[in-house]
């Protein structure tokens, strides 16, 4: 059983909260918007690291043609269950990312690869191996914890300066959710790796700009704010300065 199967109730929270909900309705809006870029019809879509489908719902149903790999089977379980009855059409791979040269699944219009890299050890060889499931004009999305964030979120939602200096120069941070250490993986970094494997073309959001910066958990649940949150979100998501203090980095790039 791996680390993730033993805190799906802790994920299951996490995903419930009015922050986990911003994080997924601003990824729909940038997936989709990234979608309409690669042209007209259903596309092909693999989702590495995909879990319990979060990502990859938005896609199946609007008609997509959507390949989640994770190597949690109660995971890639849930992710049949919500999308059962999808006007696209939804396979999960059990496995993890080193095993996708040997999977023979072809090369895709998309490929996600979100929340995943900050548990690898290796970022260009992990985006090596995921650049090679990209078709020629397709284009791969890659998303982790923006390590600026967590120094501003401690030092201005929690008033912890102590931990916002630690954070300055901290290689690792764990995960609440997981209880599980993750690399803090820059944004420029994530970018010298698709320049590298020979993507152009990068745009970068930002998921969740305010959202975290907010004190009040409890007026982030009051459906009139949540909606106004919700929209200056996605108002901000592909705004300079915002995007660089982001809780996290995307960035989509396409392959020539």
């Amino acid at each position: 059983m791996s680390t993730f199967d033993t805190h799906l109730d802790s994920w299951a929270a996490y995903q419930a909260t009015a922050w986990g909900r911003i994080r997924y309705r601003v990824v729909a809006e940038t997936l989709e918007r990234t979608c309409r870029s690669l042209g007209d019809g259903p596309l092909r879509v693999l989702d590495v690291g995909g879990g319990d489908g979060g990502d990859a719902g938005p896609l199946v149903a609007v008609g997509h043609d959507v390949t989640v790999v994770d190597p949690s089977a109660a995971l890639l379980a849930q992710a049949v269950a919500a999308g059962d009855g999808s006007p696209g059409n939804l396979r999960v791979v059990e496995a993890t990312l080193d095993e996708l040269p040997t999977m023979g699944l072809g090369r895709f219009d998309l490929v996600v690869c979100h929340n995943l890299l900050q548990y690898l050890p290796d970022t260009a060889a992990a985006v090596a191996t995921l650049a090679d499931t990209v078709r020629p004009s397709g284009a791969l999305s890659l998303m982790s914890p923006n390590p600026p964030a967590e120094v501003l979120a401690a030092a201005i939602r929690r008033s912890d300066l102590g931990a916002a200096t630690d954070l300055l120069t901290a290689p690792v941070i764990r995960s609440e959710t997981f209880e599980h250490d993750m690399r803090r993986i820059d944004a420029d970094e994530a970018a010298a790796a698709l320049a590298t494997a020979s993507f152009t073309d990068v745009t970068r959001y930002g998921i969740r700009c305010v959202t975290d910066f907010l004190a009040s958990d409890e007026r982030k649940a009051e459906p009139a704010f949540y909606a106004q949150l919700e929209s200056l979100e996605l108002a901000l998501c592909d705004r300079e300065p915002y995007v660089r203090t982001a809780r996290f980095w995307q960035l989509v790039a396409r392959r020539p």
